[in-house]
């Protein structure tokens, strides 16, 4: 027994007899959807049909991309409902009809149509309620680590960030929940080897202070990166805190383990290279030392005995010293051989006293 005729609004316009029922849930304003139709006159001829193409026929509900009728009815029906419609004129084309389609004015229609399936329209960001905004966030968290599986860090780390920013409940379980993707977007980025961007989110999950096992893997991937940009002291502090948390964690103790060693390695190695940058300073001034006393030496003496324009001026000074002494020595002697040429009469008083004078 064929089902009956409903009215799928009331002044009839727009009429529903199920040939084949479907299952799910029905489509709403904005949703995509796949279908199948023929469409006829009230005289049986054929105006209007998909069935001849290669695809089913791509609809939007609420774009008026059809008729009027089809968006009521479509909201309807389930996924693989089969249905007969019958809609009036003011639900088809109207006073005008379609031309192209050979549909006259006012014309009542006959359709056949079958919903293959459809994608569910999303509503935007700021239509969305804080509740549904949580909701979306888990969903695209579970897309991001479906992409973090296959290995596809950029992906993951772009779908974990559109997580991010629909997270507006500020519960506790929002909190938790913005935690977890700032960690998988640390991790992300430490494997991408953008190390700095891996601590930054780290540390965005710590602030927020969530529970501790959250604040552990923060404090973990924050270290992890620490000890790739050599920052071990930093790294160190980290996997204590860390410790403090969890003294049985395996990976947190092996890391430990590796960070002190790591640091013992680094301090005498440095200890080495200061101690031969002392033994070089020291011999270098060694070999400099002698080296400037030796031109000093030999500056000293090149003045006295190697600079024989200096040799002869000195000569000079001699021979002129001589000269002086014998013109001094002829000129006492000048000056003896006078003497007798003095009158005895005028000087015998003189020469009597200057005898009786104590020498």
């Amino acid at each position: 027994m064929e089902a009956e005729f409903i009215n799928l609004i009331e002044d009839g316009g727009v009429k529903k007899r199920i040939i084949q029922e479907g299952q799910g849930e029905i489509p709403i304003d904005g949703s995509r959807c796949k279908i199948l139709y023929k469409g006829t006159l009230d005289d049986g001829t054929i105006f209007d049909s998909s069935l001849d193409k290669e695809r089913p026929y791509k609809f939007r509900i609420g774009k008026d991309e059809l008729i009027k009728g089809f968006d009521i009815a479509l909201k309807s029906m389930k996924v693989g409902e089969k249905s007969e419609l019958k809609i009036t004129s003011n639900y088809g084309y109207g006073n005008e009809g379609n031309s192209y389609k050979n549909v006259p004015k006012n014309a009542n229609l006959t359709y056949e149509i079958e919903l293959i399936n459809y994608k569910q329209a999303k509503k935007k960001k700021w239509e969305m309620t804080s509740e549904e905004k949580h909701q979306e966030a888990i969903n695209k968290r579970t897309k991001g680590t479906a992409f973090f599986k296959q290995q596809n860090y950029k992906e993951a780390q772009k779908i974990y960030k559109k997580a991010l920013s629909y997270c507006t409940l500020t519960t506790e379980e929002g909190n938790e929940l913005k935690a977890s993707l700032q960690l998988n977007l640390s991790i992300c980025y430490y494997q991408l080897e953008q190390y700095k961007d891996s601590i930054d989110y780290a540390k965005k999950a710590l602030d927020l202070k969530t529970n501790q096992q959250q604040k552990l893997k923060a404090l973990y991937r924050k270290a992890l990166a620490n000890i790739k940009m050599a920052e071990l002291e930093e790294a160190l502090a980290d996997l204590r805190e860390a410790f403090k948390i969890d003294s049985t964690n395996s990976a947190v103790i092996e890391e430990l383990s590796r960070v002190k060693k790591l640091l013992k390695e680094a301090r005498m190695k440095e200890k080495e290279i200061y101690s031969k940058l002392f033994q070089q300073k020291l011999y270098d001034e060694s070999e400099i030392e002698p080296k400037e006393i030796e031109i000093k030496e030999a500056k000293s003496e090149g003045s006295s005995c190697c600079d024989p324009n200096e040799k002869i001026e000195e000569e000079n000074q001699l021979k002129q010293k001589d000269d002086k002494k014998e013109v001094q020595i002829q000129e006492e002697t000048c000056e003896e051989r006078e003497k007798p040429k003095i009158d005895n009469n005028e000087n015998n008083s003189k020469i009597v006293e200057e005898s009786a004078t104590p020498v």
